[in-house]
């Protein structure tokens, strides 16, 4: 019988889990009634095009590729990631808890600034070690930038 460490064929099929398991907390805030409504802020059209293709990308790519949970130092990045969607959870418990009001999407939490956008996008970087996949990482490279800018710039 093999341990979990132990089986060199041990993976997830599908990488489909790594945009569910961003998008789950996504698509609650698309069902709820909006709380606050916000004048939106003017974020330059390329800004808006880049996260975009990124936020098409990250969201298809996992599909292609199954998750390697048995390659060198895949424990430390499972264990990162896990911790990157903590944050990122926590922050929408937070925001769906304390009023969903904008000034919560950019406020820090245990000191992680925008952590609305920082940890899905570290989340989605260190997936792409677990898909062993450069299109990922190039992926989340480009919707990390697009992203973290347009959240920075826009709330």
């Amino acid at each position: 019988m093999n341990s979990f460490l132990g089986n060199p064929s041990f993976g997830i099929h599908s990488g489909g889990l790594i945009p569910i398991l961003v998008m789950l907390p996504n698509i609650v805030w698309m069902l709820l009634p909006k709380s606050t409504v916000d004048q939106p802020k003017s974020v330059p059209l390329i800004l808006t095009i880049v996260e975009n293709v990124g936020r098409f990308a990250v969201l298809i790519l996992p599909f292609f590729y199954s998750l390697e949970l048995n390659r060198d130092y895949s424990i430390p990045v499972i264990i990162a990631a896990g911790l990157c969607l903590a944050i990122y959870y926590a922050a929408w418990m937070r925001y769906f808890t304390h009023g969903r009001t904008s000034e919560l999407f950019r406020a820090p939490l245990l000191g992680v600034p925008l952590p609305l956008a920082l940890a899905p996008v570290t989340f989605l970087l260190l997936s792409s070690y677990l898909l062993n996949s450069w299109p990922m990482l190039i992926a989340a490279l480009i919707f990390g930038f697009g992203h973290t800018w347009v959240s920075a710039i826009s709330l």
